[in-house]
Formats: C-alpha cells, sequence, structure tokens
C-alpha cells in the first residue's frame, strides 16, 4: 500500500492528483479525515504553503479559519515528536493542559476519535505535517504507524513540490574554522569580548572574523548570521543552546 502511494505521489501533476490519492489511501487505511498543511497563517489561501485536506468543518474553522493553529496540541507536538505518533498518546509527547483536553474533546465531538499524526520538517522551510483522523476500529490504528510515517512524509514532500515547485540546489559555503567558532559563540549570545576571551584571540580579530562571515552569507546581525550558518550546515542548531 504505501509503496503503492509513493509511486503514484511522485507522478501526481496537480494537487487535485494528489488529493484523490490522500482520500483513497486515507479510506484504505481505515480514516475519514485526512490534512497536509503547514503550520503557518493559512487564511486567505497564502502563496507559497501547502494545505490540502478533508477535515470536519467545525474544526478546519478553528485551526484555520480563527487562526488558532499553534494552540492546537496535535500541531504543537509535531515540535517535539521523533516520528509518526498516535492522538492517544499525546501525553507521553507534550504536557496537556485544561486548553488542550478541550481542544481534543471538540475533535472528538467532530468524530475524530483517534489519529496519525507525521510530522514533515525540512529545514529552511514551515514545519508541517500529514494526519490521518477518524476510525471506526481506533484500536487497529497502531497497526498503521509505519505505513503512515512513509506515506505521510512522501505525501508532504508531493504537495511541496507541487505548492512551491522543484528546489535549487543548495551552494556549498565553506568557513574558516574561527569565523565559525565566532559566529558559534555570537549565537549563543556573547559579545565580542567574551568570544575573544574563550578563543583567546583580541576583540579586533573577532569584529574582523564577524564582519567577514557577515559578507560571505550577505546578512547584516548576528541572529541572521548564525541561522545562516546552519542553513549552510556549518553550525548544528543543538549547538547553539
Amino acid at each position: 500500500m504505501a509503496d503503492a502511494f509513493i509511486r503514484a505521489a511522485r507522478q501526481a501533476e496537480t494537487s487535485q492528483d494528489l488529493a484523490r490519492l490522500m482520500e483513497a489511501v486515507t479510506a484504505e487505511m481505515g480514516f475519514r479525515h485526512y490534512a497536509l498543511i503547514h503550520h503557518a497563517d493559512l487564511r486567505g489561501a497564502p502563496a507559497g504553503r501547502v494545505d490540502i485536506k478533508r477535515y470536519p468543518d467545525a474544526i478546519a474553522d478553528r485551526i484555520i479559519g480563527e487562526g488558532l493553529f499553534r494552540r492546537d496540541p496535535v500541531i504543537r507536538a509535531c515540535t517535539f515528536a521523533e516520528g509518526a505518533f498516535l492522538w492517544s498518546e499525546l501525553g507521553q509527547i507534550i504536557a496537556l493542559d485544561r486548553h488542550d483536553r478541550t481542544c481534543l474533546e471538540d475533535g472528538l465531538r467532530a468524530g475524530l476519535n483517534e489519529g496519525i499524526t507525521v510530522p514533515c520538517v525540512l529545514l529552511g522551510d514551515c514545519l508541517g505535517s500529514c494526519t490521518f483522523a477518524g476510525t471506526a476500529r481506533p484500536d487497529r490504528a497502531t497497526r498503521y504507524l509505519g505505513p503512515a510515517q512513509m506515506i505521510g512524509i512522501f505525501a508532504f514532500q508531493a504537495a511541496r513540490r507541487l505548492t512551491l515547485g522543484l528546489r535549487t540546489p543548495v551552494a556549498r559555503t565553506s568557513l574558516h574554522p574561527r569565523k565559525r567558532d565566532c559566529i558559534l559563540l555570537g549565537g549563543r549570545g556573547l559579545s565580542n569580548k567574551q568570544i575573544a576571551r574563550a578563543l583567546g584571540i583580541t576583540p579586533r580579530t573577532v569584529d574582523g572574523y564577524m564582519t567577514e562571515a557577515r559578507e560571505v552569507f550577505g546578512v547584516r546581525g548576528r541572529v541572521e548570521l548564525a541561522v545562516s550558518a546552519v542553513l549552510a550546515g556549518e553550525i548544528g542548531i543543538e549547538e547553539l543552546r
């Protein structure tokens, strides 16, 4: 099932083609609803954002129509989940508060008794997800975690391609080790004097390294410089902690 979907999704030429594929595979897994969305303000159908779904109107109106997507517990859990997760296991990913439980109860009344959500992450792009929800056999949902993971990733990949087109290959950027060290420590909030002390060089040398690094990436501020270095693969996000 997953292999057939992946092959078809990679050949999809329009969003309508992909929507038909999603409807078929959603039904085959025993779910009634699906959603391929970017976690962004989707009101007004903004350009460059994925929004392909068949979802209960009341829930879609709350999450998208009212712009409350960041307060939705399923969407919030995508930031911390390692892969596809069952909604019944949300409490193992995030601490649920009263608002979260109210959202889940609203979903239950709309027929979303159980779901599987697959976080879709691409460095430099808005976080997104693929969700399958509402099933007559919630006790069997767990058996579809693996297929949903594969289907969700390739479905969102296809949706992004149909929405944004093919990505431009990323150019290689190479930094001198000292420039990299300065950007990293600056990204952690250290001043030039503190960076100089940590690296055993002069503040003037640090200033020179930072100026050259900003010219390499074509940026001005330290935050933008750190982000650019992460996107170039020179610094890992975890190093900025």
